[in-house]
């Protein structure tokens, strides 16, 4: 075995893909925010106009997540057709549309329908469209960037729920505030963001006068992995047969069944397994989503520096450890967990991605990424079978929490065994398939 080597984390992205970068922390900000923080508040919301029933509200969202994670994996199709761009406003009006609709929602059913497109439409503009547009700006710094960028996720967890309280008080006098206004409310500034999208942004960095990572091709070439001669590229029917995708894909399931499961119960744990008020538990999952974007940072370091595959089996091991320190009954090692689990949920969400690139390249990121977001989705989801069997059968949470010490180990495991380019070497050098017809932009 080749000795492993440490790649030099390199931060001149140049002003062009720091904007780029500022742009993506914005759309998996309304990713996380909108169709998973926000329903903390959105359901209750709901119930309390009208009248509905929150816990049936609140299990339509697992069947409507994995219907919206099949419809979100067909959207690649509309990126390989349409170009990242294009395909990024339409999905933006789209959801902005869906979020209205939702908002205007008069029985279960439209609920049900709403919740489903509006998720579908805001995973195509963040996951597939913006995750594919990263890949194609930084396909060697994919690890720090998405490091940068997935700390969206943890501002969201933050802050979004707030958001909706303030923006639920808009043109209304009940003093409550109205759920529907703020869903209205963030229509508009996503329909608004999907125009500035298209006027604004650029499809790739050649596109924009710029070199792809910022490093002129004589400095740093990237080689795209071979496609044997096929010049559409990577399809949809080989990206569902293909081996290696597929085990990605049930990888990143096994390491995110972890975090989804640990952190959608981590309130009621603290409640009423660990003695905290409601107060603060709330308080303490806002300081893990907070130490989450400092943890974004760190694993898109070791992401860049030692590769995505060593960076995955890291996590799985950290996130065990965590979890362990979290259901130890000491409240020193209790904080340790929280400690833990905050860095965790920082790294999680940048892996997948930047895996994607690294074996499938910039050009097939759409196709190969909309499927493993699929399977990985699928696979996280059942993290909600785990928490509902074991705590049935033992009344526990903590008992739940065991279940996925395992699993998450069980993620390092799979991941050991999966074959991916460069995985004990730096990135290999990449040709640019186009030369920008400006001069590079250091920063």
């Amino acid at each position: 075995m080749s000795k492993l080597h440490a790649a030099k984390v390199r931060y001149n992205f140049g002003r062009k893909g720091s904007v780029m970068i500022g742009y993506s922390i914005i759309l998996l900000f309304f990713m996380t925010g909108l169709t998973v923080d926000g329903l903390n508040i959105i359901v209750p919301g709901f119930a309390a106009i009208k009248g509905w029933n929150q816990d049936q509200l609140l299990s339509i969202a697992t069947p409507a997540s994995i219907v919206a994670l099949v419809l979100t994996s067909l959207w690649s199709l509309v990126v390989k057709r349409l170009g990242a761009k294009n395909a990024t406003s339409l999905a933006f009006l789209l959801a902005a549309g869906s979020v209205a609709a939702f908002g205007v929602s008069v029985d279960l059913w439209m609920y049900a329908i709403t919740l489903t497109l509006m998720i579908t439409f805001i995973n195509c503009f963040s996951v597939i469209g913006g995750y594919a547009m990263i890949a194609n700006w930084f396909p060697r710094k994919k690890g720090i960037v998405l490091g940068f960028s997935t700390m969206g996720m943890n501002l969201a967890s933050a802050s979004i729920p707030a958001l909706l309280t303030v923006f639920s008080r808009v043109a209304t006098d009940n003093p409550d505030g109205d759920v529907t206004h703020a869903l209205f409310v963030f229509a508009g500034i996503l329909a608004v963001t999907g125009l500035l999208n298209q006027a604004l942004v650029k499809d790739n960095p050649e596109a924009a006068g710029c070199y792809p990572d910022n490093e002129p091709a004589e400095e740093d070439a990237i080689e795209e992995p071979s496609r044997e001669g096929d010049k559409t590229g990577l399809t949809y029917t080989q990206a569902v047969r293909n081996p290696k995708i597929l085990a990605l894909g049930f990888v990143y399931g096994l390491t995110g069944m972890g975090t989804v499961g640990v952190m959608s119960q981590l309130i009621p744990y603290l409640t009423a397994e660990r003695g905290f008020t409601q107060e603060s538990a709330i308080s303490t999952m806002t300081a893990a989503a907070l130490i989450g974007v400092f943890g974004s940072w760190v694993w898109g370091v070791i992401d860049q520096r030692w590769g995505t595959k060593l960076a995955t089996q890291l996590f799985g091991v950290w996130f065990a450890l965590a979890i362990v320190a979290l259901i130890t009954p000491t409240q020193e090692m209790l904080y340790l967990g929280i400690f833990m689990i905050g860095m965790g949920i920082g790294g999680n969400g940048n892996f997948p991605p930047s895996m994607v690139t690294q074996v499938c390249g910039r050009h097939d990121f759409p196709i190969a990424f909309g499927v493993v977001n699929a399977i990985c989705g699928v696979v996280r989801s059942l993290a909600f079978v785990v928490l509902a069997l074991v705590r049935s059968a033992t009344g526990s949470t903590a008992n739940a929490y065991i279940a996925f010490i395992f699993i998450s180990l069980l993620g390092t495991l799979v991941m050991t065994l999966v074959k991916v380019k460069g995985q004990d070497q730096p990135l290999a050098p990449i040709t640019v398939a186009a030369q920008p017809t400006k001069e590079v932009n250091h920063a």
